[in-house]
This record gives C-alpha cells, sequence and structure tokens, in this order.
C-alpha cells in the first residue's frame, strides 16, 4: 500500500464512480480497477462493491478511507510547510548575540523577523563572546553578534572560517552616579581620573573596551585612571555606577536598559566606536530562515536609532532621580 493508491481509492469513493474517478484521474478505468483490485489482495480484505446507486465503501473501505483522507492532508501540510521553509518564512534559527546589541537593536529585528516570517521559530542567546564566537565555529549556533573596537584585527584573525559583516556601530558613552551628574557633556575623560572605573574583562580571542583603553593611555596618558576596577560583564556596572561605586565607559545602547541613577554622557576625547559583528561560518549554506534574519540584522544597521537621552530615561519610564 502506497500513497499513490490511497490518493486513486480515495478518488474513486469522492466520486462513488470508477469512471468519474478515471476521467478526475486521466486513467483509463480498467488501470483503475487494477489499482484497487491488487490494494485488496494485499490487504486481503475487499474494500469497494458496486451497486446501481455506484460505489459504495465496506466498513474496511471506509475506515481506509479515513486515514486516505488524512494522509492527503498531511501531504498538502507537508508540501506547504516545505515551500515555507524554502522561502525562508517557516522553520527555525539560532542566534547568539551579545547583550550590548540586544538591548537597543534586537527588538526592532525581532519584531521585523516576526512581521516578515511568522512561522519562523527563534532561538536567541547571550553568551559572552568568547562563548558565542566557539558556538559559531562548532555549528551549534548558526549567527553570533559580537562585540569589537577592533573588527580588522577579528577579520584577519578570523576570516578565513567566518563570513563577518559591520551589525552596528555602537558609540562609548560614560555612565555617571547621580553626584557626577552635573558635570559637563561632552566631559573630558582626564577630569574623571580620580574615579574607579568599572570596567569588563578581557578576552583573548577579541579586542574590547580594555584594550581600546590600553591604546587611549598609551597616547593620552592623562586620562588614565588611578583605580580600574574588572567587573563580570558591562550590565553589572550599571547598578554599581547607580550605587556610586564608579564610572564606567559603556556603549550608548545601555542607555535602552533605562537605569536609574545613571547618567551617560558623551566623551570630549576622540574615542574609536565599538562595532557589532555579524558571524557566520563560511563554509556551511545558511537555512532560508537565517537567510532571512540576516537579511533583517544587516538592514537594521544600517537604519540607526534617532540618538538616547543621557539622563537615562527612555520612553514609557518616568525620568531618573
Amino acid at each position: 500500500m502506497d500513497s499513490r493508491q490511497l490518493h486513486h481509492f480515495r478518488t474513486i469513493v469522492d466520486h462513488g464512480s470508477f469512471t468519474q474517478a478515471a476521467e478526475t484521474l486521466r486513467l483509463t478505468q480498467p488501470s483503475l480497477s487494477l489499482t484497487v483490485r491488487k490494494l485488496e489482495e494485499d490487504l486481503n480484505v475487499k474494500l469497494l462493491s458496486r451497486g446501481r446507486g455506484g460505489v459504495k465503501t465496506t466498513e474496511a473501505g471506509e475506515f481506509l478511507y479515513g486515514v486516505a483522507t488524512s494522509i492527503d492532508s498531511l501531504l498538502a501540510t507537508a508540501t506547504t510547510r516545505l515551500a515555507e521553509i524554502a522561502a525562508g518564512s517557516a522553520g527555525s534559527v539560532t542566534l547568539c548575540s551579545a547583550p550590548e546589541f540586544n538591548w537597543l537593536f534586537m527588538p526592532t529585528v525581532l519584531r521585523r523577523m516576526r512581521q516578515r516570517a511568522p512561522q519562523v521559530n527563534v532561538s536567541l542567546s547571550d553568551l559572552e563572546p568568547t562563548a558565542t564566537l566557539k558556538r559559531v565555529l562548532d555549528g551549534s549556533v548558526e549567527i553570533g553578534i559580537i562585540p569589537s573596537t577592533n573588527p580588522q584585527h577579528f577579520q584577519n584573525r578570523y576570516g578565513d572560517q567566518l563570513a563577518i559583516s559591520r551589525a552596528a556601530d555602537m558609540e562609548f558613552r560614560v555612565a555617571l552616579p547621580q553626584r557626577l551628574s552635573h558635570l559637563p557633556d561632552p566631559v573630558r575623560l582626564s577630569s574623571l581620573t580620580t574615579e574607579t572605573w568599572l570596567l569588563p574583562p578581557r578576552w583573548p580571542e577579541l579586542s574590547g573596551l580594555p584594550e581600546l583603553l590600553d591604546q587611549l593611555w598609551a597616547t593620552s596618558p592623562d586620562c588614565k585612571p588611578a583605580i580600574v576596577q574588572e567587573i563580570s560583564t558591562l550590565q553589572t556596572g550599571l547598578p554599581l555606577v547607580a550605587g556610586d561605586y564608579g564610572i564606567s565607559l559603556m556603549p550608548h545602547t545601555a542607555q535602552a536598559l533605562g537605569q536609574r541613577g545613571v547618567h551617560f554622557h558623551r566623551i570630549e576625547e576622540p574615542l574609536p566606536s565599538m562595532e557589532a559583528l555579524l558571524i557566520y561560518r563560511a563554509d556551511r549554506a545558511l537555512t532560508p530562515a537565517a537567510q532571512t534574519l540576516i537579511d533583517i540584522l544587516l538592514d537594521t544597521a544600517s537604519h540607526s536609532p534617532a540618538e538616547l537621552p543621557t539622563d537615562g530615561a527612555i520612553v514609557g519610564l518616568p525620568p531618573a532621580s
């Protein structure tokens, strides 16, 4: 018993006639009769009876008709679903993205993905950059977004394994507690050297904020603070700044978190921006769903959001006190 036999059997029952079914299927009536006879022999049961009123199903035939109807429906669903997957409007995609990108850009990306491909399931994680890089390289995650202050160095190191694109530019701001909110905007970093600077750790595989500051301090030693305290992530620095335990340099996207008691000021000294890099394996074909998400990511990056307010307030939240 195969799907072709079941389809022919169902067509006969639907029309109540071998003649009409044969016309619909564009077969000869003898060949259609042979198909049913072979099906009955294989199953060792009578499926149809003929009379003046046309073709009728036996009890076994009625059961098989239900099976045939279900299979036809499943095949039609499968055909539609496969077409959607091929078009990138269905399926699934795995994405590991830096929190710095997620804070501001990712909500827009996900909304657009939901609108364009509502049947695609997006699995999103926000691991540390080295873990994201490892997962993209070993193939357990399709797409990664990692922060870098030296994209060329990353390209030189991983360009033979990864396809690398700029997902967004993130300008640095200095996050200040309420006590320092009166300082001018932009503020000079050289005026903040007596404060404790809260900085994220170094990652051997990537160039981040610590490496960028090394370059700044080498050329402008008057900006180097007396005390630097390492924090686990930039996000953990926000409550420490709000609690007046120090100040921190952060990408402007951190303002989207709306942390009360934190004031973001622009920086007077020239400081390169941080780039969010979109990465995926260069030697693996992308699924249509993954390609759809990448297209949206890159299109979203080309339309940077408006400048956020410097006092930490965002739309829908009261101002920080």
